[in-house]
Formats: structure tokens, sequence, C-alpha cells
């Protein structure tokens, strides 16, 4: 190899090493935009009780002194689940998290009597449970009653919008009866427009008793966003 050649070689190889370093910092930058991004979407839907557990474990994975907080959804969806289990509810009540918040879904035949607005007194104990979470959390709370798509029609509810919005706001008054401040609740009535059970239609989903049993329900929401 001819001395000119091994000029060009180190010279060559000079202007690559000092590309390199260039490159890998923009490569870097690629991928951090990317997983930005990813990010972005991911926080689009992502469930904020999942998301406070990864934080909690995160956080006691790198030695992260715990502090006194306000009462997590994470907190609340677990106490739930236990209160579920202690009073041997869980083949009747059940409880789900969204991008909304925790949702605590309690079916009409164990608190209502049919076609009634009144609270049945057997489920008191239940609900009581949760006077000390709503307490200690700083959530809106928002109680939402549905019912099936059979007409109702009586002097106290002329349809099933009444029936439904009476059911819900007879719940809060149970939580504001026990010192909760009227302010932290909303109640609603979403009648049958809401059905829990499958169907393409709200008559599909009420073709059967079972389920219009489903659909027929009340749910406490402790709500992300108010």
């Amino acid at each position: 190899m001819s001395s000119q050649e091994s000029k060009l070689g180190k010279l060559s190889k000079k202007k690559s090493d000092e590309q390199e370093p260039w490159l890998i910092t923009y490569g870097d930058m690629m991928t951090l935009l990317m997983t930005f991004f990813v990010l972005l979407f991911a926080m689009s839907t992502i469930d904020p009780v999942k998301l406070e557990q990864f934080s909690d474990s995160v956080g006691k994975a790198l030695g992260k002194k715990e502090k006194v907080e306000k009462f997590s959804l994470a907190e609340i969806y677990t106490e739930v689940v236990n209160v579920i289990k202690e009073q041997n509810l869980e083949e009747q009540v059940e409880v789900e998290t969204s991008a909304r918040g925790v949702c605590i879904k309690i079916p009409s035949e164990i608190s209502f009597a049919s076609g009634s607005a009144n609270l049945d007194p057997a489920i008191y104990p239940f609900l009581e449970k949760f006077v000390s979470m709503i307490k200690k959390s700083v959530y809106p709370i928002a109680i939402e009653g549905h019912t099936d798509n059979i007409p109702i029609r009586s002097a106290t509810f002329p349809s099933n919008w009444e029936l439904s919005s009476s059911r819900a706001s007879g719940v809060v008054r149970y939580f504001i009866s026990q010192g909760i401040q009227s302010n932290r609740f909303q109640a609603i009535g979403y009648s049958d427009t809401q059905p829990r059970a499958q169907g393409n239609t709200v008559d599909e989903a009420n073709a059967t008793s079972e389920q219009r049993s489903q659909n027929r329900r009340v749910e406490i929401f402790f709500l992300t966003i108010g």
C-alpha cells in the first residue's frame, strides 16, 4: 500500500470516528421521541388504578420513601374488593376500573324493591363500608341509576328516567346522612340507555330476564375527573 493510500485511509477512519458520536446522539434522540409519543398515546387510555400501582411498585424498587398522600384510587379499589369479599357479595356486586376511575356496580335486586326508589335497609351495612373511603378520598362521587327497558308508569314515576334518577338520588341522600358533604356528589339517571348486558341495541340487551337483571343497577363512581 502506498503512503498516499495509507494517508487517505487514516483520514477516512478519522472522519468516521468524528461522525460516530453525532450518530449515536441522533439515534438516542429519535428513540426518546418515539418513546415520548408512545407514552402520550398510552396515557390517553391508561387505567389510573394500574398507573398508581405501577408507580408505587417502581417507587419501592428504587427505595423511595413513602409519603403520606391522599387516599388513592388503587387503595380504594383494594378496599372495595375486600369489602365485597367480607360481605359475601362476590357473585352480585362488581368493582371495575377504567379511565373514569373506580366503579362499584350494585344490582337493584339487593338495593331496591321492584318499582321503588326507597333503599332497602338490608343494603345499609354494605353502603356504610364506603363512607370512610369517600371521606378519606378527594375524588368526586357520581351515583348513576340504570333500569331495564320495561316501561314503568305510575303516579310517582311516569317513566324509567324518573325511577333511575330517584334511585341515584336515594343513594346520595344516604351518604349525605352519614356526614359527607353534598358537594361531593352527582346524582345521574340513565334510564335504559346504557345497558350492561350484551346486545347491539337496547332491545337486544334486554331480550331475557337475565339480561334485564344485569341492566338494573346503581353504580358508585370514584371519578378521576369531576
